[in-house]
C-alpha cells in the first residue's frame, strides 16, 4: 500500500498538481488550474467586434503581381531599350581604371528617363539590346559629392532585361520557364496569381478578426494572481530566441534591438511579452475547459496529419523530431477556441 501511495504522489508531482503545496510547475496549459488565475468580468460569448471588410482583389493587382514575377525572372529581351522602359542592369564605375566606392551594382532596377543617374547614363542605354554591354564615358557634375565632383569616369553597363509593363508582353514560353512547367500559359499563370492574392486577402481578413476577438477577450479578463513561473519561462524562450535571430540579422545584440524598437531593456521586454502570452494562453484554455474545446489524443493525431499534409512536411515523425507534440495540442486548441468565439461574436465591418 505504501508503495502505491508513493507512486501516486510521484505522478501528481510530475504533472504539477500537487507540487510545492499547490505551486503550478507544468509548462502545459491543460495541466494548469487556469480558473485559479483568470477571471472574466463579462460574458465572453457574443462579444462585439469591428473589422475592415475583406478587400476585393482587382485585375490591376493580379497583373502587377504577374508582371513583377515575370520581370524578375526573365522580362523582355527581344528589343532594344527605349525611353520610359524600366530595366534590370549591372554596372561598374571606374576612374582611371579603378572602381570607385558606390559605383557598382548587380541586378539594379532603373527607369530610363527618370533622371536618377548622372547626365548621359540613362540616355546612353537607349538603343542597347538586353544582354549587351556598353561603356559610358561620363563626367560627374560639379555640384556632386566632394569625392567625385567634376571627375571623369567610365561606367561599364550590361542591360539584363526590360521589365514587361503589360501582360500582353508576356509569353507562354517564358511563363513555362519561370514556373518550371507548372504553368504553361499566360492565362493559367494569371489565374494562379489571382488565387494567391485571394488567399492572402482571406488570410488578412481572418487574421484581423482573430486579433479583434483576442483583443476583446483581453479587455474583459483580469488575473487573480500572476501566471505560473513555468508558463512565463515557457513563453520567454521563443521570445528571446526571436530577439537573438533579429539581432543577428542586424549585426547587433538584443539589448540594442530592444532599446531601438521597444525603448526598454531585453529583460523587461521579454518578461512583459511572456506575461501577455501566458495570460492569453490561460484565458483561451479557460474557455476551452468551459466549452469542451480541448483537443483529445485522437483529434491531436488527426490534426497533426492534416497539418503535415497542408504544409508539405514529410511525415508527422519528421515534424515532431524538432517540435513538442503538446505544443501542437495547444495550437490546435487555440484555433478551436478562436473559431468558437468568432461563431458566437457579433461582427460588424467597415
Amino acid at each position: 500500500m505504501k508503495r502505491k501511495i508513493v507512486s501516486a504522489l510521484a505522478c501528481l508531482l510530475a504533472v504539477g498538481v500537487f507540487a510545492g503545496c499547490g505551486k503550478e510547475t507544468s509548462r502545459y496549459l491543460k495541466d494548469i488550474s487556469v480558473s485559479k488565475y483568470v477571471k472574466f468580468e463579462e460574458e465572453y460569448k457574443g462579444l462585439e467586434i469591428s473589422v475592415a471588410a475583406r478587400r476585393e482583389i482587382t485585375e490591376e493587382e493580379v497583373n502587377s503581381l504577374a508582371l513583377n514575377a515575370y520581370g524578375n525572372a526573365c522580362g523582355i529581351t527581344d528589343r532594344a531599350v527605349e525611353n520610359g522602359d524600366t530595366i534590370n542592369l549591372d554596372y561598374t564605375g571606374t576612374e582611371n581604371g579603378v572602381a570607385f566606392s558606390g559605383g557598382t551594382a548587380q541586378g539594379a532596377t532603373l527607369e530610363i528617363g527618370s533622371g536618377r543617374f548622372i547626365d548621359g547614363f540613362e540616355e546612353g542605354l537607349v538603343g542597347v539590346m538586353p544582354g549587351e554591354t556598353v561603356e559610358l564615358p561620363l563626367t560627374f557634375p560639379e555640384n556632386y559629392n566632394p569625392e567625385m565632383a567634376g571627375k571623369d569616369v567610365v561606367f561599364t553597363v550590361t542591360v539584363n532585361y526590360i521589365f514587361a509593363t503589360d501582360v500582353s508582353q508576356m509569353t507562354d514560353e517564358n511563363v513555362a520557364i519561370i514556373t518550371e512547367g507548372e504553368y504553361t500559359t499566360v492565362e493559367s499563370f494569371l489565374g494562379f496569381c489571382r488565387e494567391y492574392l485571394e488567399l492572402r486577402a482571406d488570410y488578412e481578413y481572418d487574421t484581423a478578426k482573430e486579433n479583434a476577438i483576442l483583443s476583446a477577450l483581453e479587455g474583459i479578463v483580469t488575473l487573480k494572481k500572476e501566471a505560473p513561473e513555468s508558463l512565463i519561462e515557457k513563453y520567454s524562450e521563443p521570445i528571446r530566441s526571436s530577439l537573438e535571430t533579429e539581432a543577428a540579422q542586424l549585426g547587433a545584440d538584443i539589448e540594442i534591438v530592444c532599446q531601438y524598437y521597444y525603448q526598454t531593456d531585453s529583460a523587461t521586454y521579454i518578461a512583459q511579452a511572456a506575461a501577455r502570452n501566458a495570460k492569453q494562453g490561460m484565458f483561451l484554455q479557460y474557455i476551452a475547459n468551459e466549452e469542451g474545446l480541448n483537443v483529445s489524443d485522437e483529434e491531436l493525431e488527426e490534426s497533426l496529419k492534416q497539418f503535415v499534409e497542408e504544409n508539405n512536411i514529410e511525415s508527422v515523425e519528421t515534424l515532431l523530431a524538432e517540435a513538442d507534440k503538446e505544443e501542437f495540442r495547444e495550437y490546435f486548441m487555440y484555433n478551436k477556441v478562436v473559431e468558437f468565439m468568432l461563431e458566437n461574436a457579433r461582427i460588424t465591418e467597415y
